[in-house]
């Protein structure tokens, strides 16, 4: 009845720590990414608050911008 009990294979657990596949990035690859989306998740925020002005191609000639008429009725 003991046999029954023993165990029949063998489990091989890889070395401590991050075991890397063929196709894994290496761990500052991640660090890249995460400072990318931090960055563009600013500048997004900056330019939607109005605190971020992007250039135009020509600076010098600013176009005035057009008022919509005011005698429309709803």
């Amino acid at each position: 009845m003991l046999d029954m009990l023993e165990p029949t294979e063998t489990v091989t657990r890889p070395d401590p720590g991050l075991a890397r596949g063929k196709w894994e990035a290496p761990a500052w690859a991640f660090w890249v990414a995460l400072a990318v989306v931090v960055v563009g998740t600013a500048l997004y925020v900056l330019r939607r608050l109005g605190m971020l002005k992007l250039s135009t191609k020509n600076p010098g000639s600013k176009a005035p911008l057009s008022k919509p008429p005011r005698n429309r009725k709803p």
